[in-house]
């Protein structure tokens, strides 16, 4: 459930630049883009016994 979260971020995002507000959209694809870091280190790391 939680996974929504970054293709949420996204698509706003994708709304935003659509309409011209290019550094709200900028910002949130930031936030998209930190979480799914985020989410690919914890993963990664715990759950695939990964070495990063």
């Amino acid at each position: 459930m939680y996974m929504f979260f970054p293709f949420l971020t996204a698509f706003i995002g994708l709304i935003l630049v659509w309409f011209e507000k290019r550094l709200v959209g900028l910002i949130l694809l930031a936030i998209t883009v930190g979480t799914l870091m985020v989410w690919f280190y914890f993963h990664a790391t715990d759950h695939l016994n990964i070495s990063l």
